[in-house]
């Protein structure tokens, strides 16, 4: 059914949208003709007849002598009409109320057209009302009894076309045409990776999002051409200089020993350090590596293990066990990183799990000097460092190692924070989603 729409409607969002109101205009007369057919077909009262019949009645008093109006009263009321004649005394002191006779002239849609004349309220019932002369007004009890009227009908049909089905049938139009499209498309942009080369938008629809899903797909290209390319001239600047670099080493190492084979060789172990943290900030398998369902528990576990052999001082608080969605290579790599940044410039760290009910919290904590309120918004910033915070040791990076976390929580999904620690030191806090429907992000 779908297809047969999409085949017959145009292409465009505004043929489409000219389409609908086509439509919809069609629709409206031909429901329009049957409720006509049976307005006409179906005996309902038509409230409007009255002010007419009315009219011509007082036409025809107001040719008649006094005495012989009473005839035609008789005549009307044996027809079924009831006709009063009052003098103007007695109405003089009942009000006219516009709103009410408003009220009841749109619901009911009365028309007196040229008639002069009015409704008023006599007696508890309503009643059109002529002036015969200057004494007397002809009054029409004719009001009906059922709400239900042929102009109640009619109004209220093309009211309910114009103002609930049209707009209601432009609203579908529009999640249909717009909306959906648009959502899907907001979907695809914040839950796929850049380095995935699968395609990202999916050019379908109207001309208008067919043209901008094919947009974005060509700017994800350029911008994917644009990273690989610029990783690859890293990766090969950093290899070429591996070769310099070990033959350097390998010299040092024959030289006797003294301040300057030490320096040298202090040296060239900085560059190493600072290659490795260059390659390992472009490596692309945290964006490519599945989220799964693994134990985050074991994943930190293993980590402080990692450090606690090698004489470090990190601890581990927490759960044996917790299952929830990560990447755990990533993960570790990340808690790696905050926890080598604590080795550096604090006594001890403390790397923590707790289980909430939408995530699973993990704070990596020091007894360091923290980082300063002011540059915390900077220290995920790729190749950013502050020194004076962390203290000399933070001069021997490129300052990527909290950028790397903070893509690789990016990546999960989740969160990360930066707060003190008490008395002193800093709190890393990460919020990792834990729930089934991220295996597609």
């Amino acid at each position: 059914m779908r297809g047969f729409i999409r085949r017959f409607l145009p292409q465009s969002v505004r043929g489409q949208f000219v389409a609908i109101i086509f439509i919809a205009v069609i629709v409206i007369m031909f429901v329009g003709s049957v409720v006509e057919i049976f307005i006409e077909n179906v005996d309902l009262p038509a409230a409007e007849d009255n002010a007419r019949r009315a009219a011509v009645v007082a036409a025809l008093l107001q040719e008649t002598p006094a005495e012989a109006r009473g005839a035609i009263l008789a005549t009307a009321k044996r027809a079924g009409f009831d006709f009063e004649i009052l003098p103007k005394d007695q109405i003089r002191g009942i009000p006219q109320s516009y709103l009410q006779w408003r009220s009841v002239e749109w619901l009911l849609r009365i028309d007196r057209g040229t008639v002069d004349g009015r409704w008023l309220r006599i007696g508890g019932r309503y009643a059109f009302v002529i002036d015969l002369d200057q004494q007397d007004v002809l009054a029409h009890f004719g009001m009906p009894d059922s709400w239900l009227t042929s102009g109640l009908v009619r109004a209220s049909f093309y009211r309910f076309m114009a103002f609930v089905a049209l707009p209601v049938l432009i609203w579908l139009f529009a999640v249909w045409a717009v909306t959906d499209p648009l959502k899907r498309i907001s979907a695809a942009v914040g839950s796929a990776e850049i380095e995935n080369g699968e395609q990202l938008f999916v050019e379908h629809g109207s001309i208008e999002m067919v043209g901008l899903a094919r947009a974005l797909n060509r700017m994800r290209t350029r911008i994917r051409t644009m990273i690989e390319n610029r990783t690859r001239m890293l990766r090969s600047v950093s290899h070429d200089l591996r070769t310099p670099l070990t033959r350097l080493r390998l010299r040092a190492e024959r030289m006797d020993d003294g301040p300057i084979r030490t320096a040298i060789l202090s040296d060239v172990q900085h560059i190493e350090i600072l290659i490795d943290e260059t390659l390992t900030y472009l490596r692309n398998d945290v964006s490519t590596e599945k989220l799964q369902r693994a134990d985050i528990a074991s994943v930190l576990q293993t980590v402080c293990a990692e450090f606690s052999d090698v004489g470090f001082p990190v601890s581990y608080s927490g759960p044996d066990r917790l299952l929830g969605w990560c990447k755990p290579n990533a993960l570790a790599r990340a808690i790696a990183n905050l926890c080598d940044n604590g080795v550096k410039f604090a006594g001890n760290v403390t790397v923590a799990l707790t289980a909430t009910g939408t995530a699973a919290r993990i704070t990596v904590g020091d007894d360091g000097p923290g980082i300063p309120m002011t540059v915390r918004a900077r220290v995920f910033e790729p190749f950013f460092k502050e020194d004076a915070s962390r203290g000399i040791a933070s001069k021997h990076g490129f300052g990527l190692g909290l950028s790397i976390v903070a893509d690789i929580v990016q990546g999960h999904g989740g969160r990360i924070e930066l707060e003190d620690n008490q008395p002193s030191g800093l709190v890393v806090t990460i919020d990792l989603p834990n729930a089934a429907d991220l295996q597609s992000a």
